[in-house]
């Protein structure tokens, strides 16, 4: 685990002056470089991921929880401790910057699509964020202070959002920490979806369908065609509207890696977060946890069994875990557990 903290110390203090595609995370195996993305037939590409209700994060070192419920004791990670959280955002249109370690408040935007998001649609999706006015937010705040606080400390950039199972409520407590985190003036942040067999970021979000990430790992747009600003300074997205079969390969070659490395050093004050898929369906997730600092478990309370926690825990244990969140508080509440 010190030689990991370590790596990570290390990789903050390089600077992003390398040429674009050249990474510094884990290497790739000889033999997963060169896939092309292979799409899904129509009739796989309608699972949705689930909805989830409160959220409370749990740690180690502290657990702050809204219904009592708690996680196996012996299923918790080594991670810093979190809270619950939900955040904000403030109003205004930028697009995608270019240059290498550029002081957040001197970016400036040039190439981005900006799409504006409808408040309606991102209620019944159960983003929250999105408006500071929304009592709801503070669980968010907190949480994004305690994951910042965290990565900060160990010089992390780049978190992965998985859970054990589908329907745990991964890429609604991705989405929302994001737009928390792209609520602090010092902060930019890139929300990247990253479940290429049954990509949900947009649909939660409302984005138009247009082009996306398997286009440009397919060769057929460039990397800024595919950003979306969602009309939220400090906030870009990496969306995708099309799922693939051979996710695992696909997330495992030499041209993903380069992406990872090249959206992580843009910008000195940028965090990127990855919506991954579920740990015990497929093996996506691990085939992409060699390139981030760290991860972020999302478990479904009512749902996720000791079992799929103590399960998906010894599958990560290469990857520094962050923390658990405890989502679906509110069905837990409903059920009387």
């Amino acid at each position: 685990m010190r030689a990991r903290m370590k790596r990570a110390e290390q990789e903050a203090g390089e600077t992003a002056d390398a040429p674009s595609g050249q990474t510094t995370n884990a290497p790739v195996p000889a033999g997963a470089q060169g896939q092309s993305p292979q799409s899904l037939p129509a009739a796989q590409e309608n699972a949705v991921d689930q909805r989830g209700g409160d959220v409370v994060a749990q740690g180690t070192a502290s657990v702050a929880t809204a219904t009592g419920a708690a996680i196996p004791a012996d299923a918790q990670g080594t991670g810093g401790a979190l809270a619950t959280a939900e955040g904000a955002i403030a109003q205004g249109a930028v697009a995608e910057g270019v240059g290498a370690l550029t002081p957040v408040s001197s970016i400036k935007y040039k190439q981005t699509r900006v799409v504006q998001l409808d408040p309606k649609h991102l209620e019944q999706n159960r983003i929250i964020s999105f408006s500071k006015s929304d009592a709801r937010t503070v669980s968010f705040d907190r949480l994004r202070t305690q994951v910042l606080r965290t990565m900060r400390d160990y010089g992390w950039r780049t978190l992965a959002v998985t859970s054990p199972t589908a329907s745990c409520g991964k890429t609604t407590v991705a989405i929302n920490l994001a737009l928390s985190i792209a609520h602090q003036t010092e902060q930019t942040v890139v929300l990247a979806d990253f479940d290429l067999r049954d990509p949900q970021m947009a649909d939660y979000l409302g984005l138009p369908e247009s082009v996306s990430l398997v286009d440009y790992l397919n060769g057929n747009a460039p990397l800024s065609d595919v950003f979306v600003n969602p009309g939220i300074p400090r906030l870009t997205l990496l969306p995708n509207h099309k799922a693939i079969l051979n996710a695992a390969e696909t997330l495992m070659t030499k041209k993903m890696s380069d992406l990872v490395s090249d959206i992580r050093n843009r910008y000195e004050s940028r965090l990127v977060i990855f919506d991954l898929p579920a740990l015990l369906t497929t093996d996506d997730a691990l085939a992409f946890l060699p390139l981030v600092d760290c991860v972020l478990l999302v478990v479904a309370g009512g749902q996720s069994s000791k079992l799929e926690v103590k399960e998906s825990m010894r599958l990560i244990q290469n990857t520094e875990l962050l923390g658990t969140v405890l989502n679906k508080a509110d069905e837990m509440r409903s059920a009387g557990t």
